[in-house]
C-alpha cells in the first residue's frame, strides 16, 4: 500500500471511529499516515473538505485526484482497495439506500453512544443534532431492551436474588421506569431532554447487553446464584459510575431533582424486584 493516496479524517474522541480506522491501518487498507484525526490534521488538508458535512460523514481525501468522499461512499471507496467490486455492489439500490441509512443512524448518534466531547480549544467535530435520528435510535434500543428482558429474566434473574419476580412484573417495572424518565425529560428544554433520554437509553442498553452475555453463560454452563449476584452487584456499581459521566455529558447532573428522582426510581425498582 505504498502508493495509497487516501487520507481518512476521523473523530479521535469517538472510540468507535478510532477503532475501525485503526483496523483499516492494520489491515493495510490505509497507510500508517493515511489516518488523521480532526484534532491533529493540518488546516490545509481540512480546508479541502466540506467542514459541516465532515462532522456528519467521515471524509476521505484522494490526494492523487483531489476528490473527497464522505460517509458510506468513503468506506466503500476504501474497502474497494482490498475487496475489488465491493464499491460497485454497495452502490446498487436498495442496498446503497440501506447502507446510507445505517451509516447515518450510527454517525448522528455516535456522541450519545460514547458520551465524549472534544476538549476546549480543539476542533469540534460533533455531528449536527438530529431529532429524527435520535428518535429512531431511542425507539430501536427501547424495543431491543424490552425484548431482551425475557431471556435475561429466564437465565439470570430466575437464578439470583430476584428469583421471586415474574417476567411480566419485570416488564411492568421497566415500563414505570421509562415513564418516569419521559416525565423528567419533559421538564427540560427540547434538545437537552433528548440528550438526557439518549443517555438513559444507553445506560439501559449497556445493562441489557451485559446481562445478555451472562444469560448466554447461564444457559450453557452451570452458574451459581452467588456468581450471578456478584455479577449484578458489579454491574450496578459500574452503571452508577457511568451514570455520573453520562449525566455530566448531557448537562443534567447539576439538576439535583433529576439525580434525586433517578436514585429513588432505581432504588425502588431494585427493592420491588427483590421483595416481589
Amino acid at each position: 500500500m505504498k502508493n495509497n493516496p487516501y487520507i481518512l479524517i476521523y473523530d479521535d474522541k469517538c472510540p468507535l471511529c478510532a477503532a475501525y480506522t485503526n483496523a483499516f491501518v492494520k489491515c493495510g487498507i490505509l497507510n500508517n499516515d493515511g489516518r488523521k484525526s480532526f484534532t491533529t490534521v493540518d488546516v490545509d488538508l481540512l480546508q479541502k473538505t466540506d467542514t459541516e458535512r465532515s462532522k456528519n460523514e467521515i471524509p476521505l481525501i484522494d490526494t492523487a485526484t483531489g476528490n473527497v468522499y464522505y460517509g458510506i461512499d468513503a468506506l466503500l471507496e476504501l474497502l474497494n482497495t482490498k475487496l475489488t467490486g465491493i464499491k460497485k455492489l454497495g452502490t446498487v439500490q436498495p442496498l446503497y439506500w440501506f447502507l446510507k441509512k445505517l451509516y447515518n443512524f450510527i454517525s448522528y448518534n455516535r456522541k450519545v453512544i460514547v458520551a465524549t466531547k472534544c476538549s476546549k480549544g480543539q476542533y469540534d467535530c460533533s455531528p449536527a443534532f438530529s431529532y429524527k435520528w435520535r428518535t429512531v435510535f431511542l425507539i430501536f434500543f427501547l424495543c431491543i431492551n424490552t425484548l431482551a428482558l425475557f431471556p435475561v429474566h429466564k437465565y439470570v434473574f430466575a437464578n439470583s436474588l430476584f428469583n421471586g419476580s415474574s417476567v411480566y412484573y419485570l416488564q411492568l417495572l421497566h415500563t414505570v421506569l421509562i415513564g418516569s424518565n419521559i416525565m423528567l425529560a419533559a421538564t427540560l428544554p427540547k434538545q437537552k431532554a433528548f440528550e438526557y433520554i439518549g443517555q438513559v437509553n444507553m445506560l439501559a442498553t449497556i445493562v441489557v447487553l451485559s446481562l445478555l452475555l451472562l444469560s448466554g453463560v447461564n444457559r450453557y454452563l452451570f452458574i451459581s446464584a452467588a456468581f450471578n449476584n456478584v455479577y449484578l452487584l458489579g454491574l450496578t456499581l459500574f452503571i452508577f459510575k457511568d451514570y455520573i459521566r453520562r449525566m455530566k455529558y448531557a448537562g443534567t447532573l447539576q439538576t439535583s431533582y433529576i439525580t434525586a428522582i433517578n436514585f429513588v426510581c432505581i432504588s425502588g425498582f431494585l427493592a420491588l424486584l427483590l421483595f416481589a
